[in-house]
């Protein structure tokens, strides 16, 4: 089904009005997303997700799928800020962020992961999981290799130079329609990118099927989706919220500098 604007203000009043249901579909959605410039507080908000999944988990602290999503979201989080940590460690402090946090959020992410083996995993999720385990360095998928060929899903990335420095944007998700949609968001959020050519590519049971060079589909910093030969999925795909076994991709949004 095709995601709306009028599907995420549907789902934004009803997540506003206490519906756990719309909260945790509202929050994978903007999993995928950089910001959320209607959310709570002032401005553009930064993991936009977490507020709606809390409140989703919130309301039914056994409820897996919003357990695997904020637990991913969590661990996510713990990466980004251990890499601003090695590269800039003066910008933490403007964000309000230090090693105490990063340790926080980890102690967060055991708790939650503990959760979800104790509620009952979702169906197919245990590579996911091990690998999710492996990243945060819980002891139960210590040692056992990842199983690559375990999920299908697609991987839009977008990357640009400033000098010496590479600015990268990668999107995992395990829809069509919501790689479009949150392809577009980016894009939109971006005014076009980050200044190359973003590419598209479509993995089934670990193994790359296409990649796609969007830039030949691109009419002022926009996709004409109608004309691009998106794949569809087959096998198991991958879980919202988990990674990626062996490759040290999130689902979602993420982006970084190096």
């Amino acid at each position: 089904m095709a995601i709306t604007d009028e599907m995420i203000t549907r789902l934004r009043a009803g997540a506003v009005a206490g519906d756990a249901h719309a909260a945790l579909q509202l929050g994978r959605l903007l999993c995928l997303t950089a910001s959320d410039p209607q959310g709570p507080g002032d401005g553009e908000q930064n993991w936009p997700e977490e507020h709606w999944l809390r409140a989703a988990v919130e309301a039914h602290p056994d409820d897996v799928e919003a357990l695997t999503m904020l637990t991913g979201r969590v661990a996510q989080q713990i990466s980004y800020w251990e890499s601003v940590l090695e590269m800039n460690p003066d910008v933490m402090a403007e964000y309000g962020e230090d090693v105490g946090t990063i340790r926080q959020r980890q102690i967060e992410a055991e708790h939650l992961y503990a959760r979800i083996h104790a509620a009952g995993p979702l169906d197919h999720a245990e590579a996911g999981l091990d690998e999710l385990a492996v990243l945060l360095g819980v002891g139960s998928a210590k040692g056992k290799p990842a199983t690559e060929g375990a999920y299908s899903f697609y991987v839009w990335e977008d990357e640009g130079w400033s000098g010496s420095v590479r600015h990268s944007a990668t999107i995992v998700a395990s829809d069509a329609d919501e790689i479009r949609w949150a392809c577009d968001e980016w894009l939109a959020l971006s005014e076009g990118g980050v200044g190359g050519d973003p590419t598209l590519t479509t993995y089934v049971d670990g193994a790359e099927l296409s990649s796609i060079d969007l830039g030949q589909y691109l009419i002022e910093g926009t996709v004409s989706w109608d004309v691009v030969p998106v794949p569809e999925l087959t096998g198991s795909r991958l879980p919202a919220g988990l990674p990626v076994p062996g490759r040290g991709l999130y689902y979602g949004f993420s982006c970084g500098a190096d």
